[in-house]
């Protein structure tokens, strides 16, 4: 379970859920599972889970476009 130090966003911990949507489109993929996982077992959001589970989708498909 990542801690908040380990996170990709600074002061994820204390983020409203805009701030957070402001910065998952500048995550890598380890990034955005980090944040997804903290998100899941802490947060529990269901719009930032869904954006985050989104920008996972959009760098998998990238990543097979670019093979």
């Amino acid at each position: 379970m990542p801690v908040t130090q380990e996170l990709p966003i600074a002061d994820y911990k204390h983020l409203p859920r805009i701030s957070v949507e402001d910065r998952v489109g500048k995550l890598d993929q380890d990034g955005a599972e980090k944040v997804l996982r903290y998100e899941r077992e802490h947060r529990d959001r269901t719009p930032v889970i869904q954006l985050l589970l989104a920008r996972l989708r959009q760098l998998r498909t990238n990543e097979g476009k670019a093979r």
